[in-house]
């Protein structure tokens, strides 16, 4: 009697973590729906972003954004701006509030 009972169990065990992993799963067609809805509105966010840094940003402050984006230390912002790297490190911050008040607007 304990052997059946302990298979039945079992069996109840299995039958339901294989209902909820297939519960779990999605369709490729809601992927595909999800990942173009997401890209969509990367899109969308990227091209608010684009505008706000070449609008809303002073002239300083767009150079310094756009050389940080390009992959470069504030200490080579700072040499090639010809300004120091605490004035950098400022644009940089003050910009980057800017932008977040504007993205969130």
């Amino acid at each position: 009697m304990s052997r059946r009972r302990e298979s039945e169990f079992a069996e109840i065990l299995v039958d339901r973590l294989l209902l909820e992993s297939f519960a779990n799963e999605q369709s490729a067609y809601h992927r595909i729906d999800a990942e173009a809805a997401r890209s969509e509105r990367l899109d969308k966010y990227r091209s608010k972003l684009k505008y706000h840094i070449n609008h809303s940003l002073s002239p300083r402050q767009k150079q310094v954004i756009k050389h940080y984006l390009s992959g470069k230390k504030e200490r080579e912002i700072a040499h090639i701006l010809g300004i120091t790297q605490q004035v950098v490190n400022i644009y940089k911050h003050r910009a980057i509030k800017k932008l977040q008040d504007k993205m969130t607007a």
